[in-house]
């Protein structure tokens, strides 16, 4: 079983402080995270026969080394929303806790209207999944599988299995699917981060407990497209619902030119804020915006209902993100082909090579996403998706269209690449023949002639023959050669 690097020991702890006084901060820091009951009943003691909950109990250890993020904010961060709805369909209140005990107070009237609950958690830490796991009783699994997809990220950037070997994750096969009481999906959001990869990892280790992998062409270029997960928990007939969902990086929105689709996500301004999309809005405020949205009859709906929590919802962030990568592909090949430049995306067929050959994996990765969505929603039990499935089905159509093209790009920058070796190629052998009057010149200059007769070989031969290679050399053109331009 892999396990990270421990730092400081149990003894260590309780011994007292060490020499160096980083680590006696560190320890002291420790002493004063509270325990978990939930990580030492349900995490660690299960350990043994789950071994897929490993990232889970390295992520809730705080002895232990591996994360990027500070540890305090990875034990103590707290950020949930508490959305009471009564009986009628009438949001009653949202509460923002940032506490355990706000978060005590603000779940202890559940079901005094005979209503429903839902808590939308922003990020994740210890402090976080002990307080919702005790509250509510929920599985390990299901913030085991929110953490799938960051054991690669855990210091900011990624790190190869074979340098060291990551903790695992579970794997949810269909059968269990189709039986638990929670699902996730996945998608990318954009951004538009100077930096590029640098940047990326100073976020990763500073905004968020949970860092994901993120789509990067070039790390001169600001646009990348960074993972995020979305997992939702409801067992049947229950009046809880729980919703996990992820940190931004940034607030600053993408590029102008990586235009936002309107879905149902974005018809009411005062939903999404008073500043809408002039500013990236995170998955917890859509879903709540959608909430918002809805009649009283559907909000009351929602918790009788047998159909997963807040799937089209979900569905549509993964649609609308999915049509803003494809924007964005298409917007990268059309400064390819009409060569609009600057010094961050430069005129350099290596170059243009390069980025196509990242964009062509992200779009099939991307494409990848949407199947995937759909399954998660058909396996939960998701009925009337008619209409998700030909958005997606045109959708995947779209980006197939899109790979068809890139590859005839591809193909043409690498005519235009052998084109230019062979011109390369020509100008080598055109100052190759310079030697040939050289050549020759040594072959007369060694006939053993006491006369003049060497020297009237080298006069009648030299004089048309540097004629002859010089009209070959510079003037003379192969007939339609324009054609051959780019």
């Amino acid at each position: 079983m892999a396990k990270l690097r421990i730092v400081t020991s149990t003894s260590d702890i309780e011994q007292g402080s060490t020499q160096s006084e980083s680590q006696s901060q560190h320890q002291y820091e420790i002493r004063n995270i509270p325990r978990s009951e939930y990580h030492d009943r349900l995490v660690k003691a299960n350990l043994r026969h789950r071994p897929w909950l490993e990232i889970l109990d390295q992520f809730m250890d705080p002895i232990t080394e591996g994360y990027a993020v500070h540890h305090k904010r990875r034990m103590l961060h707290f950020d949930i929303k508490v959305i009471h709805m009564s009986s009628s369909g009438n949001i009653e209140s949202i509460i923002k806790c940032l506490t355990p005990t706000m978060f005590k107070d603000a779940t202890s009237k559940e079901g005094s209207e005979g209503g429903g609950t839902l808590v939308i958690a922003k990020d994740l830490s210890r402090a976080m999944i002990d307080s919702l796991g005790m509250k509510y009783e929920l599985e390990p699994e299901f913030f085991a599988s929110h953490l799938e997809g960051t054991e690669l990220w855990l210091m900011g950037s990624w790190e190869s299995p074979a340098v060291r070997e990551s903790p695992r994750a579970p794997i949810l096969l269909p059968d269990y699917l189709r039986k638990s009481p929670f699902y996730g999906a996945q998608y990318r959001r954009p951004y538009h981060i100077k930096g590029g990869k640098e940047e990326i990892i100073k976020l990763r280790s500073s905004e968020t407990c949970t860092p994901r992998g993120v789509h990067i062409l070039s790390n001169e270029l600001p646009d990348m497209f960074v993972s995020e997960k979305i997992s939702v928990y409801k067992r049947p007939g229950s009046k809880i619902e729980i919703i996990l969902t992820d940190q931004l990086l940034s607030k600053v929105p993408p590029a102008s030119y990586i235009r936002t689709p309107v879905t149902i996500l974005d018809d009411d301004p005062i939903a999404l804020g008073l500043r809408g999309r002039s500013r990236q809005v995170s998955s917890r405020r859509e879903l709540i915006g959608w909430l918002q949205r809805l009649t009283r009859d559907e909000r009351k709906y929602i918790f009788d209902n047998q159909e997963p929590l807040a799937l089209r919802p979900t569905l549509k962030i993964v649609e609308r993100t999915s049509h803003m990568f494809l924007l964005h592909a298409r917007y990268i090949m059309q400064r390819m082909l009409g060569l609009f430049c600057d010094d961050k995306f430069p005129n350099s067929l290596p170059f243009f090579l390069s980025v196509s050959r990242a964009l062509h994996r992200h779009i099939l990765d991307q494409q990848k996403l949407l199947p995937y969505a759909l399954n998660i929603a058909s396996l939960r039990g998701g009925k009337n998706l008619a209409e998700q499935i030909d958005d997606f089905a045109y959708l995947s159509e779209d980006m197939e269209r899109a790979l068809k093209a890139l590859e005839e790009d591809v193909h043409f920058l690498a005519y235009m690449s052998s084109i230019r070796e062979g011109r390369i190629v020509g100008w080598v052998s055109k100052f190759a023949a310079l030697f040939l009057p050289l050549s020759l010149l040594a072959t007369v200059l060694a006939i053993s002639d006491p006369g003049y007769t060497r020297w009237v070989i080298l006069g009648t031969l030299s004089v048309p023959f540097v004629s002859i290679s010089t009209y070959f050399m510079f003037f003379w053109k192969i007939p339609h050669v324009d054609s051959f331009k780019y």
